[in-house]
């Protein structure tokens, strides 16, 4: 009956959908968490059941890098965190891939040996709630884990991991807020200055960085363009939307702002202000170079972290520490134009879990712990999930190499208590990597606008067959 349960509950989280993603709150909504939800008092404990082999589902390396070098009784040579074997199961995430292995575990909970249950499992932001509006993920004050230790986390990151009861049922070390990180040596050249503040008053909102892109452009001969390609600016429009992807009776709709994403690419790509890349691909890494002749990239700390130090061309050493070179050390952040956020990974525990005081344990140290997350932040510039520990790093003077000796947290402070993730939807991840395949067509001049957006529906509705057109 349990396996029958989790499957309905699995195919029940596909015609949900509360809103696109998470942006600026500057209406000053109030968020929800599980501090005021009043069944909270009512969860019960998850006992603990000696299990063996602590099974972990991730779509990437992120986690099990930080597990490895941050939690502190993991014994990485022998795999092991006392007598219990950790086993990371590793699955890409391109095409929902990660998804629907996911699902097939976990629908098999129930019956899986007790070596076999998924203990963790990561989730994105995109596809977040899709777990935790059901009751696959287990409620995060069923652990061993208090108020008081989720009280230091942005808003934004519990309210995104909260189901419709006001039951929290995932945990974050990390906060992904983003801003507009620019090359210093060409922002002297072009601006005469490349101070962030100064920087951020040419792109403060859409129409100064319009103006922007033309200045690039003019100054530079044409040599050097405001943004790399089509995608780069997707996610600052998709996190400031009014409505969400899906309507309340299951149909496709496009919001305004994503709109004006499509005229403005198109403007861009017909104006000369991208250099017509795709997200992620060579090209598109390319303009990081020292050589490259990208002005700017929309990014979280993840971005740097993950592509932008790597495509600088810098060297690591043994440990794995750039030793700079290449673009590194070559560029700086602002807001730009809106506040927001792109990504961030949730750990939630299955329900089932025969691990429940070890899982309680990991999230405590690297989602709750202040000293542990200082560390992350310091070591590999990611802006951690605790605004105490953030604070301690500004107060410490912590800047990133990277930025030039520019604080990261100064830099991506102010936006993280601005977003807003109430918004967050089971349909994000498909709809938003169908829409950047569905336009290209129509800003390479192929296709017209309409036919571009009735592409993309088509193919959202094959990823997601139970909506409607």
């Amino acid at each position: 009956m349990r396996k029958k349960v989790l499957a309905l509950a699995l195919s029940l989280t596909m015609v949900v959908g509360t809103m696109v993603g998470c942006g600026s709150d500057d209406a000053g909504t109030t968020n929800t968490t599980t501090e005021e939800s009043g069944g909270t008092s009512q969860i019960e404990k998850i006992a603990d059941g000696g299990g063996k082999v602590l099974n972990i589902y991730v779509w990437n390396t992120e986690f099990k890098e930080r597990f490895e070098k941050y939690y502190p009784k993991y014994d990485k040579e022998k795999g092991t965190i006392g007598d219990v074997k950790v086993n990371f199961i590793q699955n890409t995430n391109e095409g929902g891939v990660y998804q629907q292995k996911l699902d097939e575990a976990l629908t098999a909970q129930e019956s899986a040996a007790a070596d076999d249950k998924i203990d963790i499992f990561l989730c994105e932001m995109d596809y977040v709630n899709k777990y935790t509006n059901t009751t696959l993920a287990a409620p995060i004050l069923g652990l061993d884990i208090s108020e008081s230790d989720l009280s230091q986390m942005y808003d934004y990151t519990k309210e995104a991991a909260t189901d419709g009861s006001g039951v929290l049922r995932a945990v974050s070390w990390q906060g992904c807020p983003g801003g507009f990180i620019y090359r210093r040596s060409y922002a002297k050249d072009i601006f005469g200055t490349d101070d962030p503040d100064k920087i951020q008053e040419q792109v403060k909102d859409w129409a100064s960085f319009d103006a922007a892109a033309e200045k690039v452009k003019t100054e530079s001969d044409g040599k050097i363009t405001m943004l790399s390609g089509y995608d780069d600016a997707l996610r600052v429009y998709s996190n400031n939307v009014s409505q969400k992807w899906v309507s309340d009776d299951g149909k496709l709709q496009m919001d305004p702002a994503i709109e004006s994403w499509i005229d403005m690419t198109k403007k861009y790509t017909d104006s000369g202000y991208n250099q017509k890349t795709s997200l992620w691909k060579d090209d598109w890494t390319a303009g990081m170079r020292k050589d490259g002749n990208v002005f700017g990239y929309f990014m979280p700390a993840w971005g740097i972290n993950f592509n932008m130090a790597d495509g600088s061309g810098s060297k690591k050493d043994k440990a794995g520490h750039y030793l700079g070179g290449g673009s590194y050390g070559d560029w700086a952040m602002c807001t730009g134009p809106q506040s927001f956020n792109w990504g961030g990974s949730f750990i939630c525990a299955a329900t089932g879990t025969d691990n429940s005081a070890l899982v309680s344990d990991i999230m405590k140290s690297l989602c709750c712990d202040k000293d542990i997350m200082y560390k992350i932040s310091a070591d590999t510039s990611d802006f951690v999930n605790n605004k105490e520990a953030n604070k301690k790093l500004e107060e410490d003077n912590v800047t990133s190499e990277f930025l030039g000796g520019q604080s990261l947290v100064k830099a991506l402070g102010a936006a993280a208590d601005k977003i807003t993730c109430k918004y967050v939807s089971p349909y994000d991840q498909m709809c938003i990597e169908n829409l950047m395949a569905a336009m290209k067509d129509y800003y390479d001049g192929k296709v017209d606008k309409d036919t571009a957006i009735a592409n993309w529906k088509s193919a959202t509705l094959k990823s997601y067959p139970d909506l409607k057109e």
